[in-house]
């Protein structure tokens, strides 16, 4: 054979390997591009309850995985205990009851996750308690703050830091939202927490990293507060896996993905046919009167669309948000004031691999969607769960399931 023919041959030989490599390449992205989620209605599931359980609220709700095992876990505050119940039997696996006085006591669990069965992290209002699957206080922590008489003291316009639906402890710390009463754009959101050190090691998201214009909402809380009136405050949302946290708020269609705390991607993940409420409007989510000698509070009842929940399922691939089309008042006999009805709402559940988007119509008169935060409802690698509406049965507790397939 030639050389002629060598040099022929080898081209085609390369053609072909190129021709092939395309393929695959095309193929593959076809494949991550096209794929797609169904979402259907998956049933109820019920939770028996022992007499004395508050029904209507549990406290911290999540799915939470032990040794490999899924629970739905929540506090009780007149039980003062905390409850594990098995995701796949729906049976109560363990019931762990805090002393509320003496050397072992836990004021308050309204916050809480569980690391191991015998390492349950309890942030109340005395600061941190570390626990075990008996109740029992195996150390305290103040959560950085000074202490009076065995009381934390926390600083007028100093900042908070607690648990949220996202905390964890790995490596001997715990990632903790902030709070301050009066923030501004240059404030941080996150924050890590050496539990040894018992101290704040770490801040990171900027305010304004999630809400672009913060300048309004100053002005909009100054105009507030000259009117006598209040500012309803934006909901911060986030998520984490591995070393990926998701983040959003109330009254953005942005999802913002952060890597070891840097922002790398804004993406969209909201509803295109549905404009969510400026902060303007989204202020008065809240109405305040004042009269001679107090103040009430209570939920405006025609609210703009806006977001309620985010969270995040526990293998990181779907993201979960609950958009509000808006609410009209609703007059209930013997009520003096009209209350919000939701008049409509979207499930979006974002593919973290592919970013698509799935919607779905909730059905808003069968479940529960009035809170601002995740307390109604939970999500398993399976799907989401939101409680049942109008409930009278005080000894189960029952969610509807959505069931995400891919």
């Amino acid at each position: 054979m030639n050389r002629s023919s060598h040099t022929i041959l080898l081209s085609l030989a390369c053609f072909l390997i190129l021709f092939s490599c395309q393929q695959e390449k095309e193929h593959s992205i076809e494949s991550s591009t096209t794929q797609t989620l169904t979402i259907s209605d998956g049933g109820i599931k019920t939770l028996a309850l022992e007499d004395g359980v508050n029904f209507e609220v549990l406290t911290a709700l999540k799915l939470s995985t032990i040794n490999n095992k899924e629970y739905i876990t929540f506090y009780d505050r007149i039980t003062h205990s905390i409850y594990l119940y098995d995701y796949q039997t729906n049976d109560l696996f363990k019931k762990i009851s805090m002393e509320k006085d003496g050397p072992n006591a836990v004021k308050s669990a309204n916050k809480f996750f569980i690391h191991t069965i015998d390492s349950i992290f309890v942030d109340g209002s005395m600061g941190i308690h570390l626990i075990n699957s008996k109740g029992e206080v195996l150390t305290k922590k103040s959560k950085g703050t000074k202490l009076r008489n065995g009381i934390p003291m926390i600083q007028m316009g100093a900042p908070t830091y607690s648990f949220d639906h996202d905390s964890h402890f790995e490596n001997g710390k715990i990632e903790m939202s902030i709070h301050l009463f009066n923030r501004t754009g240059k404030n941080y959101e996150r924050s890590i927490y050496d539990f040894e050190k018992d101290s704040i090691v770490e801040k990171f998201v900027q305010t304004k990293t999630l809400i672009y214009d913060y300048k309004e909402v100053l002005r909009v809380k100054e105009e507030a507060k000259k009117r006598r009136e209040g500012a309803f405050n934006i909901t911060m949302y986030f998520g984490s896996y591995k070393n990926y946290l998701y983040g959003s708020t109330s009254i953005s269609d942005s999802l913002y993905i952060f890597n070891d705390g840097e922002l790398i991607k804004t993406i969209y993940a909201g509803v295109p046919t549905i404009e969510v409420a400026s902060y303007s409007d989204y202020a008065t989510l809240r109405i305040i009167e004042y009269f001679e000698g107090g103040m009430s509070a209570f939920e405006n009842p025609k609210q703009p669309a806006h977001y309620k929940n985010m969270l995040l399922s526990p293998n990181g691939r779907l993201i979960y948000r609950v958009l509000y089309h808006g609410t009209k008042p609703q007059f209930i006999e013997g009520e003096e004031k009209a209350s919000p009805y939701v008049f409509g709402a979207t499930l979006i559940v974002v593919d973290t691999k592919t970013e698509e988007l799935h919607y779905y119509n909730l059905p808003v008169d069968e479940i529960e969607l009035g809170m601002p935060f995740n307390f109604n409802l939970f999500v398993s690698n399976e799907g989401i769960f939101f409680r049942v509406k109008d409930q009278q049965n005080e000894d189960q507790v029952q969610f509807r399931f959505f069931k995400v397939t891919q």
